[in-house]
């Protein structure tokens, strides 16, 4: 007889794996030049990425096997903890400041992203409560207003930094967690019209995110008034046609795509590849999603249910808002590209989320097999009872 055992979505964790080799080859293509002429080292950038990977790769191990139940155990942990760090970043001193915003905590070198840390500390958060018997979250006022409000004071202290891309999505994913879980239409309709009333009023008080803004709507009307780093990424894309210009020859990495290997890797992608490799890239991530969804669905209780659906909406938005901005869809914003784009906090977090995801797909596959076998067993006793034994 053969025996069975519970498997992890090896589907999943192939389609990521293929991401990250994506990630490497076009972060070395894309960043060689500017490596080269900064740091007289082609593979600076390359070898930087792959550190990270490895640091993420553990992270996902871990989390592959390790309980996520005793993940959610800690979400309260996790998730004042990550708020703290926020706050604490509003304070930073002016050597944490990039650009005008305070987005990373710098220590000894190393950089970390607390809100990569925040989104999936809320995920694990509302999974735990909303899975709970005794909230109704039919009600508003104790059933949705408490994840609000904590969702709210994520939100805020992220629109601070200021970081209004990646308040709204974090609010988007709650907003999906709160559907899932079986709010009330009317009060997410209501929540949605606050929170993007939220955002809208940050996006006017904060000057480049308002520019950003204007610059979007004017260059809708006339596409000379498009920002350069939107018009080089569409002009990447066109280069590359249907079948790309071929690996490591892409010209708008030399210096003409502003850091071409962070938020617009995927206009390189497109240079390089064409059409096809394009595809190819949507393809992976679609594996992803439904891989997620499907782990979801299958999961052995409901705090594995929405923890997995959690961590899939912020896979799934995170990936398409950078299509839209790399396509001109959307505003710029500094959202990246997951698995792909150059970057660590947001890489090791999406990782130990996925670790989370196989860990849940490997109890929920357990789960189904016991049954499956408690269920051939009482057939077996029954039939011999049937015949007399």
């Amino acid at each position: 007889m053969i025996i069975k055992r519970a498997k992890f979505d090896y589907t999943l964790l192939m389609a990521v794996l293929l991401l990250l080799v994506i990630s490497l080859t076009f972060i070395y293509t894309a960043s060689s030049t500017k490596a080269e002429d900064t740091f007289g080292d082609s593979t600076f950038f390359l070898k930087k990425q792959l550190f990270r990977i490895l640091i993420g790769a553990v992270g996902m191990y871990f989390a592959m096997w390790v309980d996520y139940h005793k993940i959610l155990r800690h979400s309260r942990l996790f998730f004042w903890g990550s708020l703290t760090l926020l706050i604490v970043l509003l304070f930073a001193p002016a050597e944490w400041t990039v650009r005008g915003t305070r987005r990373w905590m710098i220590v000894a070198g190393f950089q970390f992203q607390p809100s990569e840390l925040a989104k999936y500390a809320i995920v694990a958060l509302l999974a735990r409560v909303l899975a709970m018997q005794e909230l109704d979250i039919k009600r508003f006022n104790d059933g949705v207003l408490p994840q609000i409000i904590l969702a709210g004071a994520v939100c805020g202290a992220v629109l601070l930094e200021p970081d209004a891309s990646t308040a709204l999505m974090i609010f988007f994913i709650v907003s999906v967690l709160l559907f899932v879980a079986g709010a009330r239409m009317l009060h997410l309709v209501a929540i949605f019209g606050g929170g993007m009333a939220a955002v809208a009023a940050a996006l006017l008080t904060i000057p480049y995110q308002r520019e950003r803004l204007f610059d979007f709507i004017t260059s809708l009307k006339d596409s000379s008034q498009m920002g350069w780093q939107v018009k080089q990424s569409l002009l990447s894309l066109g280069n590359g046609g249907f079948f790309g210009v071929g690996l490591g020859q892409s010209r708008q990495q030399m210096h003409w795509l502003p850091d071409p290997f962070t938020d617009f890797i995927f206009s390189i992608i497109g240079e390089e590849l064409g059409l096809l490799g394009t595809l190819g890239v949507v393809a992976l991530f679609l594996v992803v999603i439904y891989s997620g969804f499907r782990i979801a669905v299958t999961a052995p209780d409901r705090e594995g249910m929405l923890l997995a659906t959690g961590i899939t909406i912020t896979i799934a938005g995170y990936a398409l808002m950078n299509m839209a901005v790399v396509t001109h869809l959307v505003p710029t914003t500094g959202i990246p590209m997951p698995f792909i784009s150059y970057g660590g906090s947001s890489l090791i977090m999406n990782l130990f989320a996925v670790g989370v995801l196989l860990n849940i797909s490997y109890q929920g596959g357990a789960r189904s097999l016991k049954a499956t076998r408690e269920l051939k067993h009482g057939r077996r006793i029954r039939k011999s009872f049937s015949l007399g034994f």
